[in-house]
């Protein structure tokens, strides 16, 4: 693929270090002169000494032909315009963003950039994943965080234990999709009787998880 990246710092500069190493082929746009050169010495790729948000530079790197664009300069506005202009001036069908400010990922998602990335969600989304609130994991999200499954750990002491499904007045868009009890996997239905320590896997919104922590544990 032909992929366009503007920014040659350090994320940009590994970015395209590992693209080129799956055999893409990478461009980078950076302004400062020294790191262009540092770029283009080390990677031996082109670099364009200029700004990634005029079109005459985007223009010269030839960002119409590019598979995907990624703007990982160190200023959101930057990036989000850099986007924008390969979206909609050069029809790139796949823009890609850094975020440094996690707030701006859904502005950015808003105004036609297809994929924001915050290192800072990133890590703290490995640590909600790794971390057991007192018997909830998230084990995975979907559809940019709006589709959640979890893990939850039955307490004895909990109000559902002892409880068949029936009986349980859980969120309307939450499904319990699985129950582990003892190495054995049960497919749940109303007559499913919850027991301490068995393991429950549901999918619910991300509203709806914090209602089922509320629910399953405290």
């Amino acid at each position: 693929m032909y992929i366009v990246v503007v920014g040659g710092g350090k994320v940009g500069y590994y970015l395209s270090k590992t693209l080129l190493a799956y055999r893409h082929k990478v461009v980078v746009i950076e302004p400062v002169k020294e790191i262009c050169e540092k770029v283009a010495n080390e990677l031996n790729i082109p670099v364009c000494n200029g700004d990634g948000t005029t079109m005459d530079v985007l223009t010269e790197m030839n960002t119409s032909r590019a598979d995907i664009f990624i703007a990982v300069t160190g200023r959101d506005e930057d990036n989000l315009i850099a986007c924008q202009l390969a979206k909609r001036k050069f029809g790139v069908k796949r823009t890609i963003a850094r975020v440094n400010n996690p707030k701006n990922i859904q502005v950015f998602q808003r105004l036609g950039v297809d994929i924001a990335v915050s290192s800072t969600s990133i890590i703290a989304d490995l640590i909600e994943q790794e971390v057991d609130y007192y018997g909830m994991k998230t084990l995975m999200k979907l559809k940019n965080g709006k589709i959640v499954l979890s893990e939850i750990i039955i307490n004895p002491d909990s109000q559902v234990c002892n409880k068949s499904l029936k009986e349980l007045d859980i969120p309307r868009d939450c499904i319990l999709i699985s129950v582990i009890r003892n190495e054995e996997v049960i497919i749940p239905n109303g007559f499913t009787v919850l027991q301490g320590g068995d393991v429950v896997i549901a999918v619910s919104s991300q509203e709806d998880q914090q209602e089922l922590k509320k629910y399953f544990i405290l």
